[in-house]
């Protein structure tokens, strides 16, 4: 029994074709560490060095919106040498940093470290991306990127299980362990990503440097929009966790239970929920539907308030659930727009752009959509769910030039 439901499993996240078996392993390697990273980075540099929180997280802030800019830079780099060896250097560099993280014991080490490593993710990440938009068109790239997803999901949750031991313990000997660890898995990571075949440069190198991408109105809009989409992640993190906690009857753990629901669910039903999304068309079907999704999710969050704890649990439950689905179906149209509107000569410029959404998203979303989720209360959560309503609706007709019905297309 357990081993016909671990075939299933594997089905379901791990690619037949030995190419993106290769790269999903290197994803699970990376994903693996990173769950052991960001499990433990903030309790070791508060609790154990001794760093303010508020320290840590300005740090972290500043890191993120440094790091953003260099994401347009890398997808120029990547159109002119090609992205593999570009993203196995940054790997090999972005865990060599991790490591000196062992050393750090004041707040501008602290910083710089952070801001190196947020730098080094961004273009190993840009070039991912600008690797899964060569390997094929239409939905063979959406395929491919519902298998990372998958297999990110599973790496960075079997990470966060490793993580507890070092929580368990307790001592600065084991968190710096795991830091170490996390280090390992970004060389070992790049050297997996080497076995990939090389991706040739799309734009020749003595050809001169443009901002096609910045300057394709289009395709900003849709990234803005992007960005918007993308605080249904930070509704996760921040928001939801709060809200369980603050404003409903339910039980703090209660909160493990809903993100079980949300990880299972993206770790299973990626891969088939992304199915018939690969025409541009398709995907911005898939990410309306998505958005009315997720707004109908947030009207259920804001109905576990004020009632007991069971029906709190219920409703949550509930909400998770569809704010799961629009999330499965969400991603693949995003996936499917961002490769679909780019101009192929330049995919690592264009998907450096669209990488922005989702800084973008990370970095204005925990401030608003707490004011909205949580100061305002109910009332904001239904603000919230308009919101991606006409922001649904708003990609819909940037991406197909019709409000309501989506023209006919064929994969």
């Amino acid at each position: 029994m357990s081993s016909r439901l671990f075939a299933s499993l594997a089905q379901r996240i791990v690619p037949t074709d030995p190419v993106l078996r290769t790269m999903s392993l290197s994803t699970f390697i990376n994903t693996f560490g990173n769950g052991l990273f960001a499990t433990v980075e903030v309790i070791y540099f508060t609790l154990i060095i001794g760093l303010s929180p508020a320290k840590v997280a300005l740090a972290l802030s500043i890191a993120g919106a440094i790091s953003l800019l260099i994401n347009i830079p890398a997808g120029h780099i990547s159109d002119r040498f090609g992205p593999r060896n570009i993203a196995v250097l940054a790997m090999v560099l972005e865990g060599l940093a991790m490591s000196f993280l062992v050393f750090v014991d004041t707040y501008i080490p602290f910083l710089l470290l952070n801001i190196l490593v947020g730098i080094l993710g961004n273009i190993s990440q840009t070039m991912r991306m600008a690797t899964i938009a060569s390997m094929g068109q239409g939905e063979a790239r959406v395929t491919i990127r519902a298998y990372q997803r998958a297999i990110t999901n599973f790496g960075i949750s079997i990470g966060t299980v490793f993580a507890g031991i070092g929580l368990a313990i307790n001592q600065k000997s084991g968190y710096q362990v795991l830091l170490l660890a996390d280090a390992l898995t970004f060389v070992l990571a790049g050297y997996v990503f080497k076995k990939l075949p090389f991706v040739a440069p799309s734009v020749d190198r003595g050809e001169p440097i443009t901002f096609q991408a910045l300057r394709d109105l289009r395709f900003i809009a849709a990234t803005a929009s992007n960005a918007i989409n993308s605080l249904h992640f930070v509704l996760q993190s921040v928001a939801i966790p709060l809200w369980v906690v603050r404003d409903t009857n339910a039980p703090r753990w209660w909160v493990s239970v809903i993100m079980i629901v949300n990880t299972v669910g993206v770790t299973l039903f990626q891969v088939s929920a992304s199915r018939g999304s690969g025409h541009i068309f398709a995907g911005a079907l898939f990410y309306r539907r998505a958005s009315f999704a997720v707004a109908l999710a947030c009207l259920f969050y804001a109905s576990a308030n004020g009632v007991s704890a069971v029906i709190a649990c219920v409703l949550l439950v509930l909400a998770m659930a569809i704010h799961t689905y629009g999330e499965l179906v969400g991603s693949a149209g995003s996936w499917s727009i961002g490769f679909g509107l780019a101009d192929e000569k330049h995919q690592g410029q264009y998907q450096g752009v669209w990488s922005l959404s989702w800084g973008l998203g990370g970095a204005i979303g925990p401030a608003f959509v707490t004011a909205m989720a949580i100061t305002l209360g109910q009332e904001g959560w239904a603000i919230l769910a308009l919101i991606f309503v006409m922001n649904g609706i708003a990609m819909h007709k940037l991406v197909t030039r019709r409000w309501l019905a989506t023209p006919e297309y064929s994969e």
